[in-house]
């Protein structure tokens, strides 16, 4: 007996091919590799749970990705200028600065670190160009350039002041000054108001003054910023009242060794003249033997002093007498 699953041979035709058919495509499918395989993994990843086989790329965490870093502010908001101080001042430059961060200001002076600090302010008192860097240890900043100009103090100082003469006719006049000051002193002396042509040193010498010369005379001492006025000197000039006077001696009756000087061993005098007692004594004149006197002409006002050198016939000398003096008033 036979038992048929199929009602006819058609049938079980069309099952057996069908068969055939879906277990061609099942070895199809098993021949395709790896690639097959991969591409089936890859499309079951995306629709389920299979994290480990595709990586991290399609789902980061969130807490994994890369802050920005966070900024901080450093603004220069007000930097110096150039500024001229007096010799001996102080200036304080400063700067404004926006900041979030502790800084440190560090200022130049041509090229060279003067100071470092948190302030934002420095004192300078010596000329040059300055600068200054500010850094909050994240970025810096540099100000621009700025000079610090010195005026130097201008000033003369007469310390001597010329002091009065009264003189008498004849005689030299020296007026004088002494002054410190800032560069080289310029003098210019003048009498009566008006300058004198030359008279550009500390010193002024009047030669053989007159009664003309007799006035006022003050210096004018500068330098190229300033000038002082000294006080005004009176020159006094005397004119000279000329007189004549009698000098008058006795005749020496023994030489130097005590030995007798007769009148007729005496060959002549000789008159020696001084303008005062310790002065040089010079010769001005010589008298005959037979004179016990002499007379000195033009005498002007003072005390004049005279002395005495005896000759005799062999030319032999004595010392000078003592001198003698003469007064003209």
């Amino acid at each position: 007996m036979s038992v048929s699953f199929f009602p006819n041979g058609l049938c079980f035709n069309k099952v057996l091919a069908a068969f055939i058919v879906a277990f061609t495509l099942v070895l199809a499918g098993c021949g395709a590799g790896g690639e097959s395989n991969e591409a089936s993994a890859q499309v079951s990843g995306d629709g389920g749970d299979n994290h480990d086989e595709t990586g991290d790329a399609g789902n980061t965490d969130p807490e994994e990705v890369p802050e920005e870093p966070e900024q901080f502010v450093l603004n220069l908001v007000s930097q110096p200028g150039n500024v001229t101080i007096n010799e001996g001042d102080t200036y304080t430059f400063s700067v404004a600065v926006q900041n979030d961060l502790p800084i440190t200001v560090t200022w130049y002076r041509n090229g060279s670190v003067v100071q470092s600090s948190a302030s934002t302010s420095f004192n300078a008192s010596e000329q040059g160009t300055y600068d200054c860097a500010i850094t909050d240890g994240q970025s810096t900043l540099e100000c621009d350039s700025f000079s610090l100009n010195v005026t130097v103090s201008q000033f003369v100082t007469i310390t001597t002041q010329p002091s009065n003469q009264m003189v008498n006719e004849g005689v030299d006049v020296t007026l004088s000054v002494a002054a410190t000051g800032t560069g080289v002193l310029n003098y210019q002396w003048y009498f009566d108001g008006a300058a004198i042509a030359g008279a550009n040193a500390p010193s002024l010498v009047l030669n053989s003054v007159t009664v003309a010369d007799g006035g006022e005379y003050y210096v004018v001492v500068s330098n190229t910023g300033v000038s002082t006025t000294s006080n005004s000197a009176q020159v006094s000039v005397a004119a000279n009242t000329l007189a004549d006077a009698l000098i008058t001696w006795s005749r020496p009756a023994q030489r130097a060794d005590d030995s007798a000087l007769a009148e007729s061993d005496i060959q002549a005098y000789e008159i020696y003249y001084a303008e005062s007692v310790n002065g040089q004594m010079q010769q001005i004149d010589t008298v005959d033997a037979s004179e016990l006197d002499y007379v000195a002409t033009g005498l002007a006002a003072g005390t004049h002093y005279f002395s005495l050198v005896t000759v005799d016939t062999s030319g032999l000398k004595s010392a000078l007498s003592t001198p003698v003096s003469v007064t003209v008033n």
